[in-house]
């Protein structure tokens, strides 16, 4: 099991890296005006700050990491998982995002040069479809997804979907940190 199923205990999340960019860049790119100026929220006291609607995201980069990631506050909502975010936020690099719904799907999509190039939603048993779908597939493959067998009792879409986005695109969270206090910001509307 990696760090992000440590961190994200929940059946309810949606976690969103993006490699090549600085923390300000990936600000930048989200709407942020006053980067300097972003409250901070730990894991477990952003939705009772901002409320349970707020498409908010908590982001984290750890020293000399090669990805920013993006916690949503509240993973139903799923705002960084969605397309235009995706796009956005890949422009001339790469990102990846893995959204869980609670007793319903996991989703999970690559993204690179603001195009997403593959997606896969597990309720639908079948492979990663996109432009380029063969590394997610390959990924998903490996953590146990698309078999014959996929009912083991222990296999849970969300933890195994997480577990194949770290081994195949090097994440890394230190899960400390990540449970801090983490700069966060509503999305703007015009982004989703």
């Amino acid at each position: 099991m990696g760090n992000l199923s440590k961190v994200l205990n929940s059946q309810e999340f949606c976690v969103t890296a993006v490699r090549g960019l600085s923390l300000e860049d990936v600000l930048r790119r989200l709407g942020a005006v006053h980067e300097e100026s972003l409250p901070e929220y730990r894991i477990d006291g952003a939705v009772e700050s901002l409320g349970p609607d707020a498409w908010a995201v908590r982001l984290y980069s750890g020293p000399g990491a090669q990805w920013v990631y993006l916690f949503d506050v509240n993973g139903q909502t799923g705002v960084s998982h969605k397309r235009p975010v995706l796009k956005r936020l890949s422009e001339g690099t790469e990102a990846v995002s893995v959204w869980s719904l609670i007793g319903s799907t996991t989703h999970v999509t690559q993204a690179r040069d603001g195009e997403v190039v593959a997606t896969c939603s597990t309720w639908m048993f079948e492979p990663a479809s996109g432009p380029d779908p063969d590394r997610l597939n390959g990924a998903l493959e490996r953590a146990g997804f698309f078999r014959e067998d996929e009912t083991e009792e222990d296999f849970t879409d969300a933890l195994a979907a997480l577990d194949a986005v770290e081994d195949e695109f090097g994440l890394e969270v230190e899960p400390g940190a990540v449970a801090g206090p983490l700069p966060t910001m509503i999305v703007p509307v015009q982004l989703i």
